[in-house]
């Protein structure tokens, strides 16, 4: 058997195995694109003065139980802590994240409730890149993220080499005669 015979087996095997991981894949990387427009504004308030200076920003403690509040009153839901914060220093916001896709943004002065949404795009976020599994099985580690990522890049590279080399060995072939 010859190199390129060889080389056309493992293709095929690879890309028929791993074909609908890729088109998994390509189809959430192509929603990533539009992640801003999977989401559902529950609350805004436009008139929101946002230009704070950050000696002016009131403690995160006192912020996130102002967010808490008001979250639980626009989503109603019941969360005692958020998950997560980001600091905006340059927006002059804060971002608090919630359970179940949930986020508000408040103002740092006062904590008044800036922006209210569930966002779909992390979910999407989650498929494309293998973690969907680690919050399945509640993997704090992210195995199953790591161990995804590595098949898949080494796979691509993998069919990536041996169809460059099953496109050109057939080209070399027919110019040396």
């Amino acid at each position: 058997m010859t190199l390129l015979q060889k080389f056309r087996n493992l293709h095929r095997k690879f890309a028929s195995v791993l074909f609908v991981f890729f088109s998994i894949v390509a189809i959430t990387a192509s929603l990533l694109a539009f992640k801003s427009s999977f989401s559902t504004t529950l609350f805004e308030n436009k008139k929101a003065n946002t230009e704070a200076r950050y000696d002016q920003f009131l403690g995160l403690d006192t912020l996130e139980s102002l967010a808490t509040a008001q979250i639980n009153k626009f989503a109603k839901t019941k969360f005692t802590q958020s998950e997560r914060a980001d600091v905006k220093l340059a927006k002059g916001t804060v971002v608090f994240y919630y359970k179940d896709a949930l986020s508000i943004q408040v103002d740092p002065t006062n904590g008044a409730a800036i922006l209210v949404e569930k966002k779909y795009g992390g979910i999407i976020q989650d498929i494309h890149d293998g973690a969907i599994l680690d919050s399945l099985i509640k993997n704090k580690s992210s195995y199953f993220k790591k161990g995804y990522t590595l098949i898949m890049g080494f796979s691509l590279l993998l069919l990536t080499i041996t169809g460059t080399y099953l496109w050109y060995k057939p080209r070399l072939i027919k110019k040396n005669r």
